[in-house]
């Protein structure tokens, strides 16, 4: 008698995702078939190469074909896709990234800008806040939510500066340490990105904690100058306001 379908199935997805030789002509085996099926193991694996690259454009770009190509092939053999949808797949590629160069933050940078803009072109959308409703807006109570397109990645390299470069087809800077935040999110159909200064990192780390714009204000009177503390906010809030960062305040 046959094996059931699922069983079938869980073999055939066991021996698809097997990166041992041997194990794999076993696994291969015990579904009574021959050697032409190994078609379908490249077919699976030439997909999520393709999958990444088309998901990573500037990395890809940056790291040229074969190096790229390797480095799809360690993240394929560590984290097989679980979604049922490609476009999820290869949200642990940075970290993946990061193993292979320790010392280069670059590509692991690269791949999560790439992600980051892949994600803030297919976000919710939302309309963002405009000036004007400010004047309505009980400050005492007042709670900051940003736009769900928007993003925040952590790098270690002008990686930032590479992309934009990569993207408009332009001569790339050298690459170097610039620890630092860089803020993506989408101005209409446009996803846009730019590096965040200190007190709008400090701010987005309070606006993510929940924290009120009165909390905030206090949070900079205990960094800097109290006197300034309004004005401070102040200047990171009229800045997101133009850039239309914020879906909702109150």
């Amino acid at each position: 008698m046959s094996a059931p379908l699922a069983e079938t199935q869980a073999r055939f997805c066991a021996w698809l995702r097997e990166t041992d030789e041997e194990r794999g002509a076993e696994l291969a085996r015990a579904l009574g078939v021959g050697p032409a099926i190994t078609v379908y193991q490249n077919n699976y694996r030439v997909s999520l190469v393709e999958a990444l690259r088309e998901g990573h454009p500037r990395l890809a770009a940056w790291l040229g074909e074969a190096a790229f190509d390797a480095a799809a092939a360690h993240q394929i053999d560590a984290h097989p896709p679980s979604s049922w949808t490609l476009d999820a797949y290869g949200s642990e590629f940075p970290a993946v990234l990061a193993a292979l160069w320790p010392e280069d933050p670059v590509p692991a940078d690269l791949a999560a800008i790439d992600r980051a803009i892949g994600e803030a072109f297919v976000a919710p959308d939302a309309d963002p806040v405009d000036a004007a409703a400010l004047a309505a807006v009980d400050w005492d109570t007042a709670v900051i939510t940003p736009v769900p397109s928007l993003r925040q990645i952590m790098v270690g390299s002008n990686a930032d500066a590479l992309w934009l470069a990569l993207a408009a087809d332009e001569p790339a800077p050298d690459a170097e340490a610039a620890p630092g935040l860089v803020l993506v999110w989408r101005q209409g159909f446009e996803p846009v990105m730019r590096r965040a200064d200190a007190d709008e990192a400090r701010m987005l780390r309070a606006v993510a904690d929940g924290q009120g714009f009165v909390a905030i204000c206090a949070g900079f009177a205990e960094v800097g100058d109290p006197a300034e503390a309004v004005t401070r906010a102040g200047t990171v809030l009229g800045r997101w306001l133009a850039e239309g960062l914020i879906a909702a305040i109150g």
